[in-house]
């Protein structure tokens, strides 16, 4: 069990990061977006919810209800640091410090 729970920790990982880039990504290419860094950040909460469920608490699910409040706070900071840096990533695009926060959303995909 341990090596399968290993793997589907990695396997979450791997998904937040193409996510959390995706997003950067699309940030960085569409003038629309720049302006829409709410709605990002909710986008990207919304699937780290979702893969959170799936790979993390789904597996070991009769913990999860004792649990609950302590997601909710975990997906509260996580929409917080996600508004933060896709705020921050709009702000500095044509910046020297564009890839200083490039380099910050490793931070925000590992919390």
């Amino acid at each position: 069990m341990g090596i399968l729970q290993n793997s589907m920790q990695f396997i979450y990982l791997g998904l937040k990061v193409f996510l959390f880039f995706s997003l950067a990504l699309a940030l960085i290419k569409a003038e629309p977006l720049r302006q829409q860094t709410f709605f990002l950040a909710l986008l990207y909460t919304l699937g780290v919810a979702f893969l959170s469920y799936v790979f993390l608490i789904a597996p070991g699910a009769q913990d999860f209800w004792a649990n609950w409040r302590q997601w909710q706070i975990w997906l509260g900071i996580t929409f917080a640091l996600a508004f933060v840096y896709f705020r921050l990533l709009a702000w500095t695009e044509e910046s020297v410090f564009f890839w200083l926060v490039i380099s910050a959303g490793f931070l925000v995909v590992s919390w």
